[in-house]
């Protein structure tokens, strides 16, 4: 079985006041990817501005216990989008962001709970880490 390459992080933060009527646990996403070198690095769109993070190289367990102890939901992502397209135009939303660092295609999801289904549902998502 290939090793992650991504993980997908949920939390609860809501900075803009419309994020509030998102499900509770699902009104903001980030991903994490592993880059070539074998480090994680987050790249999280927030309130207009990309925010990058290193996380060095850890261990996908060791990342995932960090983001579960802060109370986020985590879905661990092993392999490419199935029937990947070129980017279209759409909104930039963190929903999107992580679409397209996914490499998925379409419309859909368009809310981070949305999300969070359409990577369980899928067959290259491992596991939800915390229901």
């Amino acid at each position: 079985m290939p090793s992650p390459r991504a993980l997908v992080v949920f939390t609860d933060q809501h900075d803009l006041p419309w994020q509030r009527w998102l499900a509770p646990g699902f009104r903001h996403c980030f991903v994490v990817v592993r880059d070539p070198a074998d480090e994680w690095i987050a790249c999280d769109w927030l309130k207009g501005r990309f925010a990058l993070r290193a996380y060095g190289p850890c261990g996908v367990d060791e990342l995932v216990d960090r983001f579960v102890r802060r109370g986020h939901r985590v879905v661990v992502v092993r392999g490419p989008a199935k029937g990947a397209s070129r980017p279209r135009l759409r909104l930039l939303t963190c929903v999107e962001v992580v679409k397209q660092c996914l490499g998925m295609s379409g419309l859909r999801p368009l809310t981070p709970l949305g999300l969070y289904r359409a990577l369980v549902a899928r067959g290259d998502a491992l596991y939800p880490t915390k229901d």
